[in-house]
């Protein structure tokens, strides 16, 4: 599912791949092992929990494309058959196996950035969810690292509304599955994403 304004996973967050049009000198390239999506659900009033993405990739050109794309299906809620629900009932793999995310940034300030310095961006995210694309903001935090690799991560929780994304009706048959009495249709997404050279 992708994260106070609204955006989605992507959450948040939520990010598809882009061809670069100049060549490739200065690209960074996401480190799945490294990055994080995480998103908080709430359930029957008073439960809350937290789940993740770990199949991630993307990356960042040098003319300052950043993307990164979600693969749906690697959904982990601790709960397998929650997994399968997710995969199958809400996100509908089979038709919408990920979700993607792309947005502008200054390539050349980021090429600059030395380690342990920080910039502060507030960007547009063109989020591409379940068939459904929107544009949302979101204020980030760059921080350049050693190796001129880049950490991204999100200075505000993002929100994000499943019925924006045509989940909404997923969302109802699982609580309907699950026996439970409300299921919140809005997440809250928090991301870090390390991208190396």
């Amino acid at each position: 599912m992708i994260l106070s304004k609204k955006i989605p996973a992507i959450s948040v967050l939520f990010l598809g791949l882009a061809a670069a049009s100049a060549p490739a000198v200065a690209d960074w390239t996401l480190d799945g092992a490294a990055s994080s999506l995480y998103y908080v659900t709430s359930k029957a009033a008073a439960i809350s929990e937290v789940n993740r993405f770990t199949g991630l990739s993307g990356r960042v050109t040098d003319a300052g494309q950043a993307t990164l794309d979600i693969d749906l299906g690697s959904v982990a809620t601790n709960i397998e058959i929650r997994d399968q629900r997710m995969r199958e009932i809400v996100f509908q793999v089979d038709q919408f196996p990920s979700a993607s995310v792309v947005l502008q940034v200054d390539g050349a300030a980021l090429s600059a950035l030395k380690p342990g310095e920080v910039r502060e961006q507030q960007v547009e995210a063109r989020l591409s969810l379940h068939g459904v694309e929107q544009t949302l903001p979101a204020r980030v935090a760059i921080t350049g690292l050693a190796g001129g690799a880049l950490q991204v991560h999100n200075l505000e929780p993002l929100l994000v509304a499943a019925g924006s994304y045509g989940l909404a009706a997923g969302v109802e048959q699982l609580r309907e599955i699950a026996g439970l009495p409300s299921i919140n249709p809005n997440i809250v997404v928090n991301f870090t994403l390390v991208y190396r050279r």
